[in-house]
């Protein structure tokens, strides 16, 4: 028969507790004081253990301390009711608190047993300040490194600034060293921290920032040279860009140095126009000689014109055919004129795109009737190249001409030994590959020595004679392809006839290269 609630609370057949103990004064007080004591404190430890839960939230197994709290208010409360059933035999009720502080006690003796493993992986207070200390000497080394670095980049003649890749995609600077400061006049704090289209102005802004772009998008590094309008002037520089990736691989910097090149592109600028007035100078007689028939046949015709005319023997047909041979004489001379005044003076353009075989072509009208006078023959290979390339169209021409010049010398050389010689092939072509065109010189002078063909290209080096080369045309050429993008190599062939000689190849890029695929191009 099921009892009610009522019934199972009734203490109506239980005598009090303290009948157990006769009811003794001294008794009875030792009891009370104990379990109060007991119960006050078992109260006050959950207190403190909420309340550094509650204010050390980055604790671990925090939860494990509440556990330990409720476990600890159940026993509290047995206390508390031991005291109360020495008067009141509510053993029912405290049978209840003593089941409740049971299963508390067993929740948290189970938790206890699970996490063992786990607390037994806690460092011990001897770990924690070996561990301090290692931290403390890593901080101390790290901080030694930051100030060395930082006096690396505060000390270093060349020139470095570190650009920020925002999250936006912006960049900005983060810092220059005083070596730029000084090449650029540029203020560090004034640049620190500030977006690039706000620190500089809208045309420097617009040359770096596709670089900057270029950089970050690739995720490699770029060099290149660069001409910018700065607080102390016009200045050339050669920069490298550097990405830095975070761990997910995007690039969060950009690591850049720069150098002033601007009194040495003076220099090559000044070596260049000296090599082509040089080259002018070799080609003088042939001018001359270019020149002199026009002017022949305008003096031959002008003479005939007047004298039928005093004879009045001159037909309007006659003199109108006259005058216009006289216009297109003019005009040949006038392009010959134009040219050699645009190849002679000195290149201040930019890079272009231009099609190298206009270049050839124009090398191939200033020497022809000048080789001619020396019966060594021009030999032009039907072309169907098309691709642009960039670059300065006169420089690749200076080039064109040099290799010309090279190869008449080897000619009238090998001539002077008693052998045959005497054509110049020349041929422009695209690749197959669809990306690069060729350019071919070939002479029939006898070729280069082996020992030496690898030589031929540093400066100041040269298989002629004493006095008759500077040994900085091929030289000067190699630059001046470099600096497309392109390389220039030369071999020794054989012809037909018997006849030996060498070929030049130039190879330049229809679309510009970065440093990495250049360096893999000239290796």
């Amino acid at each position: 028969m099921a009892l009610g609630l009522d019934e199972i609370l009734d203490s109506s057949g239980f005598v009090p507790h303290g009948v157990c103990l006769l009811w003794r004064p001294d008794i009875l007080a030792l009891h009370v004081a104990s379990d109060m004591l007991i119960g006050l404190s078992y109260f006050s430890i959950p207190v403190a253990l909420v309340y550094f839960v509650m204010r050390r939230r980055d604790v671990d197994f925090g939860w494990m301390a509440l556990l330990f709290a409720l476990f600890i208010i159940a026993c509290g409360s047995t206390h508390f009711l031991m005291v109360w059933t020495l008067w009141n035999p509510d053993y029912v009720l405290e049978g209840l608190v003593k089941a409740v502080t049971a299963f508390a006690s067993l929740g948290t003796a189970a938790a206890l047993w699970w996490l063992m493993p786990r607390l037994l992986t806690l460092p011990s207070p001897k770990q924690l300040e070996a561990t301090n200390r290692a931290l403390e000497q890593e901080i101390a080394i790290r901080r030694q490194m930051e100030m060395r670095y930082s006096s690396f980049f505060n000390n270093l003649a060349e020139s470095l600034f570190i650009v920020q890749v925002l999250p936006d995609g912006e960049f900005a600077f983060e810092a220059i060293n005083p070596a730029l400061a000084r090449s650029t006049g540029l203020d560090p704090e004034g640049l620190r921290d500030r977006r690039v289209t706000d620190a500089l102005g809208p045309e420097v802004a617009e040359s770096i920032i596709p670089r900057y772009t270029a950089c970050r998008d690739g995720g490699e590094s770029i060099d290149y040279e660069e001409t910018l309008l700065l607080p102390i002037g016009l200045r050339v520089f050669h920069t490298m860009l550097v990405p830095v990736k975070d761990a997910a691989g995007r690039v969060v910097q950009i690591l850049g140095s720069s150098r002033d090149v601007t009194e040495r592109k003076r220099l090559q600028a000044e070596v260049l126009q000296t090599s082509k007035l040089a080259t002018l100078g070799t080609l003088a007689a042939g001018m001359a000689h270019e020149m002199s028939q026009p002017l022949n046949v305008i003096r031959l015709w002008t003479e005939n014109m007047l004298s039928r005319l005093r004879d009045n023997l001159l037909e309007p047909q006659r003199a109108e055919r006259s005058l216009t041979l006289v216009i297109e004489q003019t005009d040949r001379m006038a392009k010959l004129i134009d040219h050699v005044r645009s190849f002679g003076r000195r290149d201040g353009g930019g890079m272009q795109a231009f099609t190298p075989a206009h270049c050839v072509q124009n090398a191939v009208d200033l020497v022809r009737h000048q080789y001619a006078l020396e019966d060594i023959e021009i030999i032009e290979s039907a072309t169907s190249a098309q691709m642009p390339v960039t670059g300065r169209p006169l420089e690749l021409e200076q080039v064109i001409l040099n290799l010309f010049s090279n190869a008449r010398d080897a000619i009238i050389a090998l001539r002077a030994t008693g052998g045959e010689a005497g054509h110049i092939m020349v041929a422009v072509s695209d690749e197959s590959d669809g990306q690069n065109v060729a350019i071919q010189v070939t002479d029939d002078g006898g070729g280069i020595d082996p020992s030496v063909l690898p030589q031929i290209f540093d400066p100041f080096f040269t298989t002629k004679e004493v006095g008759k080369g500077s040994g900085l045309g091929l030289s000067i050429g190699y630059g001046i392809i470099d600096g497309m993008g392109g390389r220039i190599d030369a071999r020794n062939v054989d012809l037909e006839g018997g006849r030996h000689g060498v070929r030049f190849t130039i190879t330049l890029p229809s679309q510009p290269v970065s440093s990495s695929d250049r360096e893999l191009s000239h290796a």
